[in-house]
Protein backbone atom coordinates (compact mmCIF):
# COMPACT_ATOMS: atom_id res chain seq x y z
CA UNK A 1 0.00 0.00 0.00
CA UNK A 2 1.26 3.23 -0.98
CA UNK A 3 1.24 6.20 1.36
CA UNK A 4 -1.02 8.06 -1.12
CA UNK A 5 -3.41 4.82 -1.10
CA UNK A 6 -3.10 5.29 3.22
CA UNK A 7 -4.33 8.86 3.04
CA UNK A 8 -6.91 7.86 0.56
CA UNK A 9 -8.24 5.31 2.97
CA UNK A 10 -7.67 7.40 5.83
CA UNK A 11 -10.42 10.01 4.11
CA UNK A 12 -12.45 7.25 3.33
CA UNK A 13 -12.91 6.08 6.70
CA UNK A 14 -13.89 9.11 8.16
CA UNK A 15 -16.72 9.55 5.67
CA UNK A 16 -17.84 5.74 6.62
CA UNK A 17 -17.56 7.49 10.21
CA UNK A 18 -19.48 10.34 9.07
CA UNK A 19 -22.61 8.87 7.28
CA UNK A 20 -24.22 7.49 10.61
CA UNK A 21 -24.12 11.42 11.83
CA UNK A 22 -27.16 12.07 9.97
CA UNK A 23 -29.30 9.63 12.01
CA UNK A 24 -27.18 10.56 14.90
CA UNK A 25 -28.09 14.04 14.49
CA UNK A 26 -31.83 13.38 14.08
CA UNK A 27 -32.10 11.37 17.37
CA UNK A 28 -30.23 14.37 19.16
CA UNK A 29 -32.58 16.61 17.55
CA UNK A 30 -35.34 15.51 19.81
CA UNK A 31 -34.17 17.88 22.80
CA UNK A 32 -31.02 19.85 21.19
CA UNK A 33 -31.76 22.08 18.55
CA UNK A 34 -29.26 22.61 15.84
CA UNK A 35 -27.15 25.11 16.64
CA UNK A 36 -27.24 24.19 20.45
CA UNK A 37 -26.01 20.87 19.07
CA UNK A 38 -23.40 22.01 16.91
CA UNK A 39 -22.33 23.66 20.15
CA UNK A 40 -22.26 21.12 22.75
CA UNK A 41 -20.69 18.36 19.86
CA UNK A 42 -17.59 20.12 18.97
CA UNK A 43 -17.56 21.69 23.06
CA UNK A 44 -17.07 18.30 24.27
CA UNK A 45 -14.85 17.05 21.53
CA UNK A 46 -13.03 20.02 21.99
CA UNK A 47 -12.38 18.91 25.83
CA UNK A 48 -11.90 15.43 24.58
CA UNK A 49 -9.48 16.57 22.66
CA UNK A 50 -7.16 19.25 24.58
CA UNK A 51 -7.10 16.50 27.27
CA UNK A 52 -5.53 14.16 24.78
CA UNK A 53 -3.33 16.97 23.58
CA UNK A 54 -1.94 17.63 26.99
CA UNK A 55 -1.52 14.01 28.03
CA UNK A 56 0.91 13.77 24.28
CA UNK A 57 4.51 13.62 24.89
CA UNK A 58 5.06 15.62 22.06
CA UNK A 59 2.45 18.23 22.48
CA UNK A 60 3.50 21.54 20.42
CA UNK A 61 1.90 24.80 20.87
CA UNK A 62 1.43 27.32 17.79
CA UNK A 63 2.47 30.44 17.34
CA UNK A 64 0.06 33.22 17.37
CA UNK A 65 0.06 33.81 13.60
CA UNK A 66 -0.36 29.66 13.09
CA UNK A 67 -3.04 29.82 15.68
CA UNK A 68 -5.05 32.44 13.95
CA UNK A 69 -4.94 30.27 10.95
CA UNK A 70 -5.95 27.21 12.79
CA UNK A 71 -8.78 29.15 13.97
CA UNK A 72 -9.72 30.10 10.44
CA UNK A 73 -9.81 26.50 9.11
CA UNK A 74 -12.14 25.54 12.43
CA UNK A 75 -14.66 28.69 11.52
CA UNK A 76 -14.86 27.61 8.25
CA UNK A 77 -14.78 23.63 8.31
CA UNK A 78 -16.75 23.25 11.87
CA UNK A 79 -18.77 26.43 12.68
CA UNK A 80 -19.91 28.05 9.08
CA UNK A 81 -20.15 24.23 7.34
CA UNK A 82 -21.74 22.28 9.76
CA UNK A 83 -24.09 25.63 10.80
CA UNK A 84 -24.84 25.81 7.07
CA UNK A 85 -25.83 22.44 6.51
CA UNK A 86 -27.82 21.81 9.82
CA UNK A 87 -30.11 24.85 8.35
CA UNK A 88 -29.95 24.19 4.23
CA UNK A 89 -31.11 20.67 4.89
CA UNK A 90 -33.68 21.22 6.67
CA UNK A 91 -35.52 23.21 4.34
CA UNK A 92 -34.52 20.88 1.76
CA UNK A 93 -36.22 17.29 0.24
CA UNK A 94 -33.72 14.97 0.80
CA UNK A 95 -33.18 14.11 -3.02
CA UNK A 96 -32.23 18.00 -3.46
CA UNK A 97 -30.18 17.78 -0.48
CA UNK A 98 -27.86 15.11 -1.92
CA UNK A 99 -27.88 16.54 -5.72
CA UNK A 100 -25.82 20.15 -3.86
CA UNK A 101 -24.07 18.01 -1.78
CA UNK A 102 -22.81 16.07 -4.79
CA UNK A 103 -21.64 19.22 -6.25
CA UNK A 104 -19.16 19.76 -3.93
CA UNK A 105 -16.78 17.96 -5.44
CA UNK A 106 -16.62 20.03 -9.04
CA UNK A 107 -16.91 23.05 -6.94
CA UNK A 108 -13.64 22.50 -5.03
CA UNK A 109 -11.96 21.21 -8.66
CA UNK A 110 -12.94 24.80 -10.02
CA UNK A 111 -11.06 26.67 -6.88
CA UNK A 112 -8.51 24.20 -7.44
CA UNK A 113 -8.13 25.42 -10.52
CA UNK A 114 -8.69 28.92 -10.13
CA UNK A 115 -6.12 29.00 -6.69
CA UNK A 116 -3.07 26.56 -8.19
CA UNK A 117 -3.66 28.03 -11.76
CA UNK A 118 -3.62 24.61 -13.42
CA UNK A 119 -5.70 22.97 -15.94
CA UNK A 120 -8.55 19.99 -14.59
CA UNK A 121 -6.89 16.66 -15.47
CA UNK A 122 -9.28 14.75 -17.59
CA UNK A 123 -9.62 11.56 -15.74
CA UNK A 124 -9.87 13.91 -12.33
CA UNK A 125 -12.83 15.57 -14.32
CA UNK A 126 -14.37 12.38 -15.45
CA UNK A 127 -14.10 10.75 -12.49
CA UNK A 128 -15.59 14.32 -10.49
CA UNK A 129 -18.70 14.24 -12.86
CA UNK A 130 -19.21 10.50 -12.67
CA UNK A 131 -19.32 11.01 -9.05
CA UNK A 132 -22.40 13.42 -9.09
CA UNK A 133 -24.25 11.26 -11.73
CA UNK A 134 -24.11 8.78 -9.33
CA UNK A 135 -25.10 10.91 -6.28
CA UNK A 136 -28.17 12.12 -8.88
CA UNK A 137 -29.67 8.25 -9.20
CA UNK A 138 -29.45 8.00 -5.43
CA UNK A 139 -31.14 10.82 -5.06
CA UNK A 140 -33.96 10.12 -7.66
CA UNK A 141 -34.96 7.03 -5.05
CA UNK A 142 -35.06 9.65 -1.99
CA UNK A 143 -38.41 10.75 -0.83
CA UNK A 144 -39.48 14.68 -0.80
CA UNK A 145 -39.18 15.69 2.87
CA UNK A 146 -37.92 19.27 3.90
CA UNK A 147 -39.48 22.31 4.41
CA UNK A 148 -39.28 26.22 3.85
CA UNK A 149 -38.05 28.57 1.21
CA UNK A 150 -36.27 25.35 -1.18
CA UNK A 151 -34.30 28.71 -3.09
CA UNK A 152 -32.77 30.01 0.37
CA UNK A 153 -32.40 26.35 1.49
CA UNK A 154 -30.15 25.76 -2.09
CA UNK A 155 -28.48 28.99 -1.63
CA UNK A 156 -27.69 27.85 2.01
CA UNK A 157 -26.35 24.94 1.70
CA UNK A 158 -24.42 25.61 -1.29
CA UNK A 159 -22.33 28.63 0.96
CA UNK A 160 -21.90 25.44 3.14
CA UNK A 161 -19.84 23.45 0.18
CA UNK A 162 -18.06 26.69 -0.38
CA UNK A 163 -16.71 26.73 2.91
CA UNK A 164 -16.22 22.88 2.93
CA UNK A 165 -14.42 23.95 -0.51
CA UNK A 166 -12.13 26.98 1.16
CA UNK A 167 -11.74 24.64 4.20
CA UNK A 168 -9.58 22.12 2.27
CA UNK A 169 -7.54 24.68 0.89
CA UNK A 170 -6.82 26.70 4.35
CA UNK A 171 -5.79 23.51 5.71
CA UNK A 172 -2.92 23.51 3.62
CA UNK A 173 -1.48 26.81 5.42
CA UNK A 174 -0.73 24.64 8.67
CA UNK A 175 -0.86 21.39 7.69
CA UNK A 176 3.14 19.72 7.51
CA UNK A 177 3.55 22.70 10.21
CA UNK A 178 2.21 20.89 13.01
CA UNK A 179 0.89 17.47 13.89
CA UNK A 180 -2.72 16.14 12.86
CA UNK A 181 -3.49 16.31 16.91
CA UNK A 182 -2.42 19.69 17.32
CA UNK A 183 -4.09 21.15 14.41
CA UNK A 184 -7.57 19.25 15.29
CA UNK A 185 -7.71 20.27 19.06
CA UNK A 186 -7.61 23.91 18.01
CA UNK A 187 -9.41 24.14 14.99
CA UNK A 188 -12.22 22.47 17.01
CA UNK A 189 -11.97 24.37 19.77
CA UNK A 190 -11.97 27.15 17.71
CA UNK A 191 -15.01 25.69 15.76
CA UNK A 192 -17.30 25.26 18.98
CA UNK A 193 -16.72 29.32 20.08
CA UNK A 194 -18.04 30.11 16.59
CA UNK A 195 -20.88 27.67 17.74
CA UNK A 196 -21.49 30.29 20.36
CA UNK A 197 -23.69 33.23 19.04
CA UNK A 198 -25.84 31.14 16.37
CA UNK A 199 -26.63 28.72 20.23
CA UNK A 200 -27.72 32.36 21.66
CA UNK A 201 -29.97 33.65 18.54
CA UNK A 202 -31.60 30.31 18.37
CA UNK A 203 -32.85 29.66 22.08
CA UNK A 204 -30.47 27.46 24.68
CA UNK A 205 -32.36 24.10 25.13
CA UNK A 206 -34.10 24.12 28.19
CA UNK A 207 -34.41 20.13 29.00
CA UNK A 208 -31.83 17.98 29.30
CA UNK A 209 -30.83 15.32 26.41
CA UNK A 210 -32.67 12.07 26.57
CA UNK A 211 -30.71 8.80 26.82
CA UNK A 212 -30.85 8.34 22.77
CA UNK A 213 -29.91 11.77 22.37
CA UNK A 214 -26.76 11.28 24.79
CA UNK A 215 -26.33 7.90 22.62
CA UNK A 216 -26.23 9.39 19.97
CA UNK A 217 -24.09 12.87 20.90
CA UNK A 218 -21.63 10.16 22.17
CA UNK A 219 -21.47 9.08 18.36
CA UNK A 220 -21.15 12.72 17.02
CA UNK A 221 -18.72 13.45 19.40
CA UNK A 222 -16.03 10.57 19.78
CA UNK A 223 -16.53 9.04 16.41
CA UNK A 224 -17.76 11.90 13.95
CA UNK A 225 -15.54 14.44 15.41
CA UNK A 226 -12.77 13.18 17.63
CA UNK A 227 -11.89 10.43 15.13
CA UNK A 228 -13.76 11.29 11.64
CA UNK A 229 -11.84 14.53 11.72
CA UNK A 230 -8.28 13.77 12.81
CA UNK A 231 -8.77 11.18 10.09
CA UNK A 232 -9.61 13.32 7.30
CA UNK A 233 -7.07 15.82 8.43
CA UNK A 234 -4.35 13.22 8.27
CA UNK A 235 -5.61 12.50 4.87
CA UNK A 236 -5.08 16.04 3.77
CA UNK A 237 -1.65 16.12 4.03
CA UNK A 238 -1.19 13.95 1.04
CA UNK A 239 -4.49 14.79 -1.28
CA UNK A 240 -5.43 17.54 -3.34
CA UNK A 241 -8.69 19.67 -2.06
CA UNK A 242 -10.38 18.06 -4.85
CA UNK A 243 -9.41 14.66 -4.18
CA UNK A 244 -9.87 14.76 -0.76
CA UNK A 245 -13.61 16.46 -1.55
CA UNK A 246 -14.68 13.75 -4.02
CA UNK A 247 -14.57 11.33 -1.01
CA UNK A 248 -17.56 13.13 0.22
CA UNK A 249 -19.77 11.11 -2.14
CA UNK A 250 -18.94 8.15 -0.54
CA UNK A 251 -20.90 9.23 2.63
CA UNK A 252 -24.88 8.21 1.09
CA UNK A 253 -23.41 5.16 -0.03
CA UNK A 254 -21.95 3.79 3.35
CA UNK A 255 -25.76 5.63 4.59
CA UNK A 256 -27.23 2.91 2.03
CA UNK A 257 -25.28 0.00 3.21
CA UNK A 258 -25.60 1.51 6.68
CA UNK A 259 -29.27 1.47 6.60
CA UNK A 260 -29.31 -2.14 5.03
CA UNK A 261 -27.04 -4.03 7.67
CA UNK A 262 -28.44 -2.06 11.04
CA UNK A 263 -31.92 -1.07 10.44
CA UNK A 264 -32.87 -4.15 7.57
CA UNK A 265 -33.76 -1.42 4.99
CA UNK A 266 -34.00 -2.84 1.31
CA UNK A 267 -31.56 -1.73 -1.62
CA UNK A 268 -32.94 -1.23 -4.95
CA UNK A 269 -31.28 -1.93 -8.03
CA UNK A 270 -31.43 1.80 -8.68
CA UNK A 271 -29.60 2.57 -5.35
CA UNK A 272 -26.81 -0.24 -6.12
CA UNK A 273 -26.56 1.37 -9.44
CA UNK A 274 -26.00 4.69 -8.32
CA UNK A 275 -23.81 3.51 -5.49
CA UNK A 276 -21.45 1.61 -7.76
CA UNK A 277 -21.17 4.87 -10.19
CA UNK A 278 -20.10 7.16 -7.42
CA UNK A 279 -17.23 4.72 -6.19
CA UNK A 280 -16.07 4.31 -9.87
CA UNK A 281 -16.25 8.24 -10.32
CA UNK A 282 -14.00 8.35 -6.83
CA UNK A 283 -11.48 5.62 -7.92
CA UNK A 284 -11.01 7.48 -11.31
CA UNK A 285 -10.74 11.01 -9.44
CA UNK A 286 -8.40 9.69 -6.17
CA UNK A 287 -6.18 8.09 -8.91
CA UNK A 288 -2.76 9.61 -8.10
CA UNK A 289 -1.68 10.04 -12.04
CA UNK A 290 -5.08 11.33 -12.70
Amino acid sequence: MTNRTKHVAAAAIACLIWSGSLIASKLSYDTLQPMSLGLVRFALAAIAFLAIWYMSPNREMPSAKDMAKIALTGFLGITLYYAAENVGVSMLPASTSSLIVGSFPAMALVLECLIDRVRPRPLKTLGVILAFAGVAVLALTEGGGGSGNVLVGSFILMFGGLCWALYNFAMRLVMGRYSTLTITCWQTLFGALGFVPFALAEGLPTSLPSVAAWVSLLYLVLGCTVAGFTLYNWGLKELEPSTATSLSNLIPVFGLVLSALILGEHISAQQLLGGAIVVVGIMLSTRESA
